[in-house]
C-alpha cells in the first residue's frame, strides 16, 4: 500500500508541474483544489497551489523543486487522509486524456541571478544565469496587484454570513469606534512608511475593520499586494524598487503569524517600512503576545509597530450604529447573540448551522444532532431557559428520525455539541445554572428564517409542554397556545392524532368548547374512537358528552364502553336520589341508601 501511495504522490507531481505551466492551468487548479476539500484536506494546503505556479513562472523555483516539494507534501496527505487517494486518482484519470494533446511539458530549466530578460529554453539546457537591466518600457511588479477600491472582504477572507434568500454573502460593515484611530495610523504610514496591525480575539472582526479603514484612508487606485498564507515575501522590496512613488502601494497580511513562520520575513518587513511602504496586518491577540515578548525572532520587527486592538464586545454607540443599519443579520445578532459578540455571532454562524444539519446523517452525531434540534425547538417557540440534559432528551426522544443504534450516547453528544467551534463556542452552551444548556443563539436565529426547517409533531409538542409546565411555568400557557395554533391546519386536514391533541391541549386551556369540538371531529373522521373520546370526556368530567360517546361505543360491541356506561349511570342515579332525598323524597332516600349499600359504592361525585 505505502508504494502505490508513493508512486500516486509522485505522478500526481509531475502531472501538477506540467499543469502549472499549461494556459489552461486556473481550470485545473481549480480542480486540484476541489479534489482536496472533498477529501478533507483543510488550511492553507491549497494555497501553495497558486503560489507555486507563481514562482514557477518567474523562475523562481525550478520544475525539478516543485515536484519534489508536491511528492512530499502529497505523500504526507496522502497517508492522513483515508478519501484522498480514491479523489486524486479519479482526478489524475480525469486529466490524462485531457492533456493527452497538449504540448510536451517544457523542460525543467530555471534562470537566475540578475535581471530577468528574455531567454530560450531547451531540454539540452540546464540552468542559465542571465545578468543585465530588465527591458525599458515594460510594467512594472506592482502593475497588476489589485487597486484598493477593488478589494472585497470575501476575497480577503472574511467569512460569509447566512445566505438564505433574499442575504447577501456579508451584511453591510458598521463602523467601529477604534476606525478613527486606525485611520490616522494607516494614513501616516501611507505616508512615511510603516507597520500597522490590527490585533483581536478569533472573529472579532479585524479583517473586516482593516479593510474598511484601508479603503477609507488611501486613494482607490492604491495598489495593494494580498498574500495568502505561506507566500514568500523575500522578493517584494524588488518588486517595489521601482513603483511609482505618487501612488501609495500597500502590503496586506491577513494573520501575520502565519508569514513570520516563512524565511526571512521579519526581514523584509524591516526593508518595507524603510522603503516607506505600508505594511498592513492582522494578528490574534494570542499571536501578537507570543511573537512579540520574550526571545521570538520576530519580535524586534513587532516592536515598531502600531497596534490597534478590535475589541469582541461592541460598545454602546457601535450597537447605536448597527441598530440604524436595515439588514435581519443585524437584528437577529442584538436578538440572540447571547454571550457572543456581534462579529462572533454573524461569522460563526455558518459553521455551526453547517455542521449541526451534517450530523443528522447516518454515520454522524445523529443523536447530538436531535439535541441540539431539541435545544433550538424549545428556543424558537419562546422557552429561552436553559435545560437539563434530561430535559432536552425527552424532546429529542420524540422525534421520527429517532436513529436505532447503539454507537452513540445521548452523553456522547451532549459532549460532542458542547465542544468550542473557532474557539468561541459550541452547538450548545452552558446555562446560568451547572447542567443546563441551551442551543446557540445562531442556531435558534437560522432555524427560525429557514424556509424548510422541520415543524413539530404533536408528539414534540407535548414533550415541550412537559418541560415548560417543570422548567419554565410562567411560559406553559404561551406555549400552550403556540401549540393550538401550529397544529390546527394539519387538524383541519383531517389528521386525526393531531386531532385528539388539540382536543387534550384545548382541554388544558381550559377552553372546553373547542375541546368539544375536536372530539366530536375526531368520531367523525374514525367512529372507532368513539370509546377514546368518551373516557377522556368521563376523566374531564364532561359525562353528558360522554355518554353519548360511549354509547356508540357500546353499540359497536364495545365491553369496555358497556361496563364504563353501567358504572357511569349508577353515579348519576346516586347524584340524583340523592339531590331528591334532600328534598324530602322517601323512597329517593331509600334506593339511595340501598345503592350505597353495594360494593364499591361512595359518595355522589356525578357532574350534573
Amino acid at each position: 500500500m505505502e508504494a502505490e501511495l508513493e508512486a500516486l504522490a509522485v505522478s500526481a507531481a509531475a502531472v501538477l508541474a506540467s499543469a502549472m505551466r499549461a494556459p489552461d492551468w486556473p481550470r485545473t487548479e481549480l480542480r486540484f483544489r476541489d479534489c482536496f476539500a472533498r477529501a478533507g484536506v483543510r488550511g492553507g494546503f491549497a494555497r501553495h497551489l497558486s503560489r507555486d505556479q507563481r514562482l514557477l513562472a518567474t523562475g523562481e523555483l525550478s520544475g525539478t523543486d516543485l515536484e519534489a516539494a508536491w511528492a512530499h507534501r502529497l505523500r504526507v496527505r496522502l497517508a492522513e487522509l483515508a478519501e484522498l487517494p480514491g479523489e486524486l486518482g479519479t482526478l489524475l484519470d480525469e486529466l490524462k486524456p485531457e492533456r493527452a494533446d497538449a504540448a510536451p511539458a517544457p523542460a525543467h530549466n530555471a534562470i537566475s541571478g540578475g535581471m530577468v530578460a528574455n531567454a530560450v529554453m531547451a531540454g539540452s539546457i540546464g540552468s542559465v544565469t542571465v545578468n543585465g537591466q530588465a527591458a525599458s518600457g515594460g510594467a512594472t511588479g506592482t502593475d497588476n496587484w489589485p487597486r484598493a477600491g477593488q478589494l472585497r472582504r470575501l476575497g480577503l477572507g472574511v467569512r460569509p454570513t447566512r445566505r438564505f434568500a433574499g442575504t447577501t454573502a456579508l451584511p453591510p460593515y458598521v463602523a467601529r469606534d477604534i476606525d478613527d484611530e486606525l485611520s490616522v495610523l494607516v494614513r501616516q504610514a501611507a505616508h512615511y512608511g510603516g507597520l500597522v496591525i490590527v490585533t483581536g480575539e478569533p472573529l472579532s472582526g479585524k479583517t473586516s475593520t482593516a479593510w474598511s479603514v484601508l479603503r477609507a484612508s488611501v486613494a482607490e487606485d492604491s495598489r495593494v499586494f494580498v498574500a495568502d498564507g505561506g507566500t514568500d515575501l523575500r522578493g517584494l522590496p524588488d518588486q517595489l524598487r521601482d513603483r511609482d512613488t505618487a501612488h501609495t502601494h500597500v502590503v496586506w497580511l491577513d494573520d501575520l503569524d502565519g508569514h513570520l513562520a516563512e524565511p526571512g520575513t521579519p526581514g523584509v518587513l524591516a526593508r518595507l517600512t524603510h522603503d516607506r511602504v505600508l505594511v498592513l496586518a492582522t494578528m490574534r491577540d494570542e499571536a501578537y503576545d507570543r511573537h512579540r515578548f520574550g526571545h521570538h525572532p520576530a519580535a524586534r520587527a513587532l516592536s515598531v509597530a502600531q497596534t490597534v486592538e478590535v475589541p469582541t464586545e461592541w460598545s454602546e454607540p457601535e450597537l447605536a450604529r448597527l441598530a440604524t443599519v436595515d439588514d435581519t443579520r443585524f437584528v437577529d445578532a442584538v436578538r440572540w447573540r447571547g454571550a457572543l459578540g456581534v462579529t462572533e455571532f454573524l461569522a460563526l454562524g455558518p459553521e455551526l448551522w453547517e455542521e449541526w444539519r451534517r450530523a443528522r446523517r447516518a454515520g454522524g452525531r445523529r443523536l447530538g444532532h436531535l439535541l441540539v434540534r431539541a435545544a433550538i425547538d424549545l428556543a424558537r417557540h419562546g422557552i429561552t431557559e436553559a435545560m437539563p440534559l434530561a430535559a432536552l432528551r425527552k424532546v429529542a426522544e420524540e422525534y421520527e428520525e429517532q436513529p436505532r443504534t447503539d454507537e452513540e450516547t445521548y452523553d456522547d453528544g451532549l459532549v460532542w455539541a458542547l465542544a468550542l467551534r473557532a474557539g468561541v463556542a459550541g452547538l450548545l452552551v452552558q446555562g446560568e445554572t451547572e447542567g443546563t444548556w441551551r442551543a446557540c443563539g445562531t442556531l435558534v436565529a437560522d432555524a427560525l428564517r429557514a424556509p424548510d426547517f422541520p415543524a413539530a409533531d404533536e408528539y414534540v409538542w407535548w414533550a415541550m409542554l412537559q418541560n415548560a409546565q417543570e422548567h419554565s411555568p410562567a411560559k406553559h400557557g404561551e406555549l400552550l397556545a403556540a401549540a393550538r395554533s401550529a397544529l390546527a391546519g394539519r387538524g383541519e386536514s383531517g389528521d386525526v392524532g393531531v386531532m385528539q391533541a388539540l382536543a387534550e391541549f384545548a382541554s388544558a386551556a381550559g377552553d372546553m368548547a373547542d375541546a368539544k369540538s375536536w372530539y366530536r371531529r375526531m368520531v367523525e373522521h374514525d367512529p372507532d374512537r368513539a370509546l377514546l373520546v368518551g373516557l377522556d370526556l368521563v376523566e374531564l368530567g364532561e359525562h353528558t358528552e360522554a355518554a353519548g360517546y360511549l354509547e356508540t361505543a357500546a353499540a359497536d360491541g364495545s365491553r369496555g364502553a358497556v361496563g364504563q356506561l353501567a358504572r357511569m349511570y349508577v353515579d348519576r342515579a346516586a347524584h340524583w336520589l340523592a339531590r331528591a332525598a334532600e328534598q324530602g323524597d322517601v323512597q329517593a332516600a331509600a334506593t339511595l341508601a340501598h345503592l350505597r349499600s353495594a360494593p364499591g359504592m361512595g359518595p355522589a361525585t356525578v357532574k350534573e
